[in-house]
């Protein structure tokens, strides 16, 4: 379920319903059931019964090198994650304090610390039974859902927010009939459900035989869709109760920094009630981060614990090499490249050699002449 909840889906989600409106949320809900639904199947399926470091070699010659780059590139991201990990728990450490008695809302020296940190908790955590990670995936979830909820509650009872918020998400059948909003449906789904990533096949391997992929499939769907509308209403309503609906940004990392200040600021009118609940939405977005920053890093630890060594040294190692290539990003230089190439170049790649991948499966199978039941393959 923690794979259901990323920043890209609270944060980002509410942006695109705003530029798209109600046609948007039902493109997104399509894509989920005809697009997400079957490939997250075939991913998780493939990863149970395939305990490999890339599953993907199974079905395809190539699927070794696609397997490689969806790792090197999940790797990557979560450089990045460790990065925005560091400017989220920095926000929240000193949010309380820089609304009530004027502290900077920054302190960008405390960063490499709070990277070298990360790294330590990812590989302490990259060791642990799945329970454990099961664990705090279940209390980013829960936390997040409240926070958000409460929130909704409290945009919703701004004096006609109800009318500007159903005008937003109103559906406009020009903008359906778009190719914008289905690619934009298409590209948010891979991105908050880490689709075609190399993420989902290595967390399959720890799925108990009892859970057939088709269900945990449309439980994560589910959630993922949901949970996307509750931060959606949220923040649409919070922004056009505050006056802030044209600064909601694609970037979620800029909605959380420059949008969100001023939307609590805003609701709360009471000084500490408004720090208390800032302080407790960025430690709620920084765990949300931290764990998408976990399921990124897994598939290069499953790749990484295939050598001669301890799964401890394996999880270090790797932590200790990403750490030393966020460090130069930790101290302040701009990461918006490595993210940009690693989600626009890499990421679409590793998605087209998956597919490819289960194509030629799929082709292969029929040229031998046996006959493919998908639902059995999904449910055995």
């Amino acid at each position: 379920m923690g794979a259901a909840f990323g920043l890209g889906g609270v944060l980002r989600f509410p942006a695109l319903c705003l530029e798209y409106g109600g046609a948007f949320v039902v493109a997104y809900a399509a894509v989920c059931v005809f697009a997400a639904f079957p490939l997250l199947c075939a991913e998780l399926s493939l990863g149970r019964r395939v305990k490999s470091a890339f599953p993907l070699k199974a079905i395809c010659p190539c699927g070794g090198a696609v397997g490689g780059l969806s790792a090197i590139n999940s790797a990557a991201m979560c450089m990045c994650y460790a990065v925005i990990i560091c400017v989220l728990s920095v926000r929240a450490c000193t949010f309380y304090a820089n609304v009530n008695y004027g502290y900077p809302a920054d302190m960008p020296q405390l960063s490499p610390f709070i990277a070298a940190l990360v790294f330590i908790a990812l590989a302490f955590f990259l060791t642990r039974r799945a329970g454990v990670r099961a664990a705090l995936a279940r209390a980013a979830v829960i936390f997040q859902a409240a926070l958000f909820a409460v929130l909704a509650v409290r945009g919703l009872t701004y004096p006609d927010c109800p009318a500007a918020l159903g005008s937003v998400l109103a559906v406009g059948g020009a903008t359906l009939c778009s190719p914008g909003v289905w690619l934009s449906a298409l590209g948010q789904a891979l991105l908050s459900l880490s689709l075609a990533a190399g993420v989902m096949p290595s967390f399959a391997a720890d799925m108990p035989q009892t859970l057939s992929p088709a269900r945990a499939s449309a439980a994560i769907i589910a959630a993922n869709f949901f949970g996307c509308l509750l931060c959606a209403v949220a923040t649409l309503s919070l922004a056009a109760g505050s006056g802030n609906l044209t600064a909601l940004s694609h970037s979620a990392l800029s909605n959380a920094l420059t949008l969100y200040p001023a939307a609590l600021a805003h609701a709360f009118s009471n000084g500490y009630m408004c720090g208390a609940f800032g302080t407790a939405f960025y430690l709620s977005l920084t765990l949300t981060a931290f764990v998408s920053a976990l399921s990124l890093a897994r598939p290069a630890y499953v790749w990484a614990s295939c050598a001669p060594v301890s799964r401890r040294t394996s999880a270090f190692g790797l932590c200790a090499a990403l750490f030393a290539l966020c460090l130069p990003f930790a101290l302040g230089a701009d990461f918006s490249f490595v993210d940009s190439f690693c989600c626009n170049i890499v990421a679409p790649l590793a998605a087209a050699g998956e597919l490819g991948c289960f194509l030629f499966y799929a082709l292969t199978k029929r040229k031998r002449g046996d006959r493919i039941d998908i639902w059995k393959i999904l449910n055995t």
